[in-house]
């Protein structure tokens, strides 16, 4: 690992400690320079770094400050089991299939004819509250072993405990109108406007590993903007 990735990453596990204020002023490059014992010119990696991950950000002639903990894990790859790591978060399957992969899907997935893909459909809630309603394809060739009661955990982890590396979540968000099954599911009322996440999850050498349709309970987007 390159030292300043190093730095980085220590400065990281500070900052998620709390040793760090939220808004508070990062020590000045000379000092980092001092307590790491570096060069000035890795010291300015490691906060280039910081700043890429949203950890920090620069305010000229005034130097480094530290940002709120939303700046910077709205633009990890979290979900729902990490976000709500700390309440009851459990899933309602509502259907658990092996298909025959549509020509629609062997082009999104870049499968042969005849490949099989995992569909399920299951609603995510919070103390008993829906949170969301997903509908997810999956290739049978790249997870052999997945199985239903993977559903009533995080499917992530269990990807990532196949020693598979997720690269990114591409995400297309829109406004949807509910239908009536939706609602049911949701508890919500039939055609009251909902967010609609499609996501496309890619690993290493982008390779397509899921495909979901995720409709939220919650009609609102937080978006965060940092200059």
């Amino acid at each position: 690992m390159s030292k300043y990735v190093d730095i980085a990453q220590q400065l990281i596990t500070m900052i998620e400690a709390g040793e760090y204020r939220p808004w508070g002023l990062l020590e000045g490059e000379l000092y980092l320079t001092r307590l790491f014992s570096v060069s000035r010119v890795t010291i300015r990696k490691a906060l280039s770094l910081l700043k890429d991950k949203g950890y920090i950000h620069s305010r000229q002639g005034s130097g480094y400050y530290v940002n709120p903990s939303e700046f910077y894990k709205e633009q990890h790859l979290t979900t729902l089991s990490d976000r709500y790591a700390n309440m009851n978060l459990s899933s309602v399957v509502l259907s658990f299939d092996v298909i025959d992969a549509s020509e629609e899907m062997r082009k999104l997935f870049q499968l042969f004819e005849n490949s099989k893909l995992y569909h399920y459909r299951r609603t995510r809630l919070v103390d008993d509250v829906p949170v969301t309603l997903e509908e997810t394809w999956m290739p049978v060739s790249l997870f052999d072993d997945f199985s239903e009661s993977e559903l009533y955990g995080s499917v992530m982890k269990y990807i990532e405990n196949r020693n598979f590396v997720i690269s990114h979540d591409f995400k297309k968000v829109q406004a949807v109108a509910l239908n009536s099954e939706s609602a049911r599911h949701l508890r919500k009322e039939e055609h009251s406007l909902s967010l609609q996440i499609i996501h496309k999850v890619y690993l290493l050498k982008s390779v397509l590993a899921q495909y979901t349709i995720e409709t939220q309970a919650d009609n609102q987007l937080n978006a965060l903007s940092v200059r």
